[in-house]
């Protein structure tokens, strides 16, 4: 075998074994995470225990542990940077805290310019347990009606982010799905105005569906910086035995499937309820339920209408449709404009 057959053949070698590296950073496991194995540890408590009412001292406890919360992550660094849809950047990056990593895509505004002020938009996303995967792609919408918008995408715990064909993981259990997303999001947040001067830290707009919904309301009245909330189709209050016996193995994987004194059960339950704490979000907000919805009841979105109705800068919604969130877009984009 000559020389140059030699080379040519080390030279695909090297190309294949780069390929198989590529492909296996691709792929992850947090699928194969969720399991409901455990979902029955807590059976010995009485489900009268676990939803009696909520105490005025259990309240104060958890308004006091989000104020000492702190939305500083460890450290992050920059994983990806390309070129994306319309003239824009995407960036990858990767934030740890207490040594467990999260993920998050930030876009760029088209024709960035460093010099400039932008508006920011965090998209978060909903509950998939089936597939626990936030896919970049899908946002098309708002890549194009706002591109003079910063876009931020968190991955939750147990999540994968999708960008550019690749899977980024971050660490966690995929069950934290609602206060302890409100965590990671607030920390993608932090980073995202930590990195990117450019962002006007007077014009952050928060907007979700159905779980996206209930992370947007929960990180409103935990962070009263954030200057408007986009809520439609969320679930807002899981501390009731209706909830358990709707969603059933869903509802006692997300919050029963870890063995835990009834106090941490319950305060976890409260804790993923915004409308206990909804009076404390001072800013804009919009509300969007659809009257026909199946999976999460319009009766949420009424509790907080019951609660704000008087409240001057609460908008609400509530529509002839399903759980889509599709119909309202045209009327978000407006009330965006006139908000940010």
């Amino acid at each position: 075998m000559n020389t140059r057959i030699k080379i040519a053949l080390s030279i695909c070698g090297l190309l294949l074994l780069a390929c198989i590296l590529y492909y296996r950073s691709s792929i992850c496991d947090c699928k194969n995470r969720i399991s409901y194995k455990t979902i029955d540890v807590n059976n010995e408590m009485a489900l009268s225990d676990i939803y009696a009412p909520s105490t005025n001292e259990e309240l104060s406890n958890i308004v006091n542990s989000w104020n000492d919360f702190s939305s500083q992550s460890d450290y992050y660094m920059i994983v990806n940077k390309s070129a994306y849809y319309y003239e824009r950047v995407l960036v990858v990056i990767r934030h740890f805290k207490d040594e467990t990593k999260h993920y998050g895509a930030v876009i760029l505004p088209s024709n960035y310019d460093a010099s400039k002020s932008y508006p920011a938009l965090l998209w978060a996303n909903g509950l998939d347990q089936s597939n626990p995967v936030v896919d970049i792609q899908n946002f098309g919408p708002l890549y194009k009606r706002l591109q003079n918008y910063f876009i931020i995408i968190p991955s939750y715990r147990g999540q994968a982010l999708v960008a550019n064909g690749r899977r980024y993981c971050s660490d966690g259990f995929f069950g934290d799905a609602f206060d302890g997303a409100t965590d990671d999001a607030l920390r993608l947040l932090e980073v995202a105005k930590t990195e990117y001067n450019a962002i006007d830290q007077k014009r952050i707009v928060v907007s979700g569906a159905s779980r996206g919904g209930t992370v947007a309301l929960l990180m409103g009245i935990r962070d009263n910086s954030i200057n408007a909330v986009i809520s439609m189709a969320a679930p807002t209050d899981f501390f009731s035995k209706k909830m358990y016996n709707r969603y059933e193995k869903q509802y006692k994987y997300q919050f029963l499937s870890k063995k835990a004194p009834l106090k941490e059960i319950r305060a976890k339950m409260i804790k993923s309820s915004p409308i206990h704490f909804i009076e404390n979000y001072p800013n804009h907000l919009l509300l969007i339920h659809g009257k026909n919805d199946k999976v999460v009841p319009v009766s949420h979105a009424k509790q907080i209408i019951e609660r704000l109705n008087e409240k001057e800068n609460f908008e609400y919604r509530i529509v002839n449709e399903g759980h889509s969130i599709n119909y309202e877009t045209e009327h978000i984009f407006k009330w965006l404009r006139s908000h940010n």
